[in-house]
């Protein structure tokens, strides 16, 4: 294949018009399957906007004013259809295991009840 065979064939590409959507460095090929690949620029901006406004301005009151209280059942209901679950049924967490510990850890350090 020839390097003109190459241009045409990228010319015909019909996913060539994403990859202004990635943040990858001019003259940059990415071939690695094996990462997450380079980052998509509105990711970037969503990134900024939670780390600036709701974490960084709106603090705690995230929790409730930005969703975050929200996102294990939002993420649960994206889910729940790759596995044959209604999008009620579904919720992203830690293991059973890990949220037990944690509700154990807290009440060990909070020290017996009354105090």
């Amino acid at each position: 294949m020839t390097r003109d065979d190459a241009r045409a064939l990228d010319a015909q590409d019909s996913l060539a018009r994403f990859r202004d959507a990635f943040s990858l460095p001019d003259g940059v090929i990415y071939l690695d399957g094996n990462s997450l690949g380079p980052p998509p620029k509105a990711a970037l901006a969503r990134l900024k906007d939670v780390a600036e406004r709701e974490w960084g301005r709106d603090l705690i009151t995230s929790w409730n004013i930005n969703g975050w209280i929200d996102a294990p059942l939002r993420v649960g209901a994206k889910l729940a259809g790759l596995i044959g679950a209604k999008a009620n049924e579904v919720a992203v967490a830690d293991s059973t295991s890990v949220n037990l510990f944690k509700l154990a850890g807290g009440r060990c350090r909070s020290g017996p009840a009354g105090r």
